[in-house]
């Protein structure tokens, strides 16, 4: 049985409106090169990024990197470490106002065979092998500290 449990979209949005929203992403790292999706929706549209996506309520944030690696690339990872806290602050989210989370940032590992499912929050995924100086700082960041 489930533990977890998504909130309904409009008490969301009332929360969306007043409150920083509890998020993971995780950086996934194989052969020596990050997993990065270009996104399609706000925040972040067009940009680089991390997957990764809000906490659900009685869901570990464990759990949460699982399920968001399911969901977003269709696949299973095992996590390797916690690499830091941080937040993100950005004037356009997904409903038209700012929107503001404080992200615990993983470091994951591929369990088996890696073959993505595309989907609808990303054009595309790439693997990159070096950091570019293009991305923002935040990927920047926790690129880094994944070579680590």
């Amino acid at each position: 049985m489930t533990r977890h449990k998504n909130i309904p979209d409009k008490l969301y949005r009332e929360i969306h409106k007043t409150m920083p929203i509890p998020c993971v992403d995780f950086v996934l790292l194989q052969d020596g090169k990050v997993l990065l999706g270009q996104r399609t929706n706000e925040p972040a549209k067009g940009l680089w990024w991390f997957p990764g996506g809000r906490v659900q309520k009685g869901e570990t944030l464990e759990e949460a990197v699982e399920r968001k690696a399911r969901q977003e690339l269709g696949i299973e990872v095992k996590v390797v470490k916690k690499l830091g806290v941080d937040e993100t602050i950005f004037d356009e989210g997904p409903f038209g106002w700012p929107t503001h989370t404080i992200n615990v940032v993983f470091l994951v590992k591929p369990k088996g065979h890696v073959k993505f499912i595309l989907d609808d929050q990303h054009s595309e995924f790439k693997w990159f092998a070096k950091i570019d100086k293009t991305f923002v700082p935040y990927v920047r960041k926790y690129i880094k500290l994944a070579y680590s």
